[in-house]
């Protein structure tokens, strides 16, 4: 769990999922103003510098730092894109590492709405800071196992269909289903899970989106992934 609070966890969710076609540097000027000496990276290039998780390091700056749930939210973005926390002689800082800059030409502003239980939004969060670990191919093989009528995964194919966002894809969905318990998202006779949700979140955060297949091209409601 990010906080012990789950409302707050709801409300950092909720600005993840909102602002996530937002640039790297969106979120860094933002964070300057309140943790200035996180954001440091001259100690980043040294040796001498410990792993820190990410739940670890967050609870770390909200206890040495006034930070406020955007600036959390700001942070697990962040760390979705490649930024790690690391601590060096006790002090701990926010490094650059395997960064990645996406691009956001095709997002509409959808906000879907993801269940208005504060459980609900809490193991959502906490799919996405467990599943940062996980590389791109990593989080879309197991989304692609877990649900193969609904989803695939491009392999230098190109077709016609429309492009959503996967904000826009889940607003879709949230209008044919419902949630039947705090972990899982009935859609017709599927059952969408919450670290499905959290891991299609990070894809998003990181640059992914959908293109529905035509009709002529599938027997069932297929859509693929392709990168920007």
């Amino acid at each position: 769990m990010v906080l012990p609070e789950k409302d707050a966890n709801a409300q950092i969710l909720r600005n993840f999922t909102d602002f996530y076609n937002k640039p790297n540097q969106y979120f860094l000027t933002n964070l300057a103003h309140v943790i200035p000496d996180v954001l440091d990276q001259t100690e980043c290039f040294g040796e001498a510098k410990t792993q820190i998780s990410i739940s670890e390091g967050i609870n770390i700056i909200k206890r040495d730092y006034k930070i406020n749930n955007i600036d959390i939210a700001y942070l697990v973005a962040l760390t979705t894109r490649g930024y790690r926390f690391r601590s060096v002689m006790n002090k701990i800082y926010l490094c650059e590492e395997n960064v990645v800059y996406p691009d956001f030409e095709r997002s509409p502003p959808i906000k879907p709405k993801l269940s208005d239980n504060f459980n609900t939004k809490t193991a959502i969060l906490n799919e996405i800071v467990k599943g940062q670990e996980k590389t791109d191919d990593e989080l879309i093989k197991e989304l692609t196992q877990a649900l193969p009528e609904l989803l695939e995964r491009a392999y230098g194919v190109l077709y016609t269909g429309r492009f959503l966002s996967i904000n826009e894809w889940m607003q879709i969905k949230e209008v044919d289903g419902n949630w039947i318990s705090e972990e899982v998202f009935r859609f017709k006779t599927l059952k969408i899970e919450s670290w499905m949700f959290g891991y299609l979140l990070i894809l998003q955060a990181r640059g992914w989106y959908f293109q529905e297949i035509p009709e002529k091209f599938k027997t069932s409601d297929y859509v693929f992934m392709k990168k920007f």
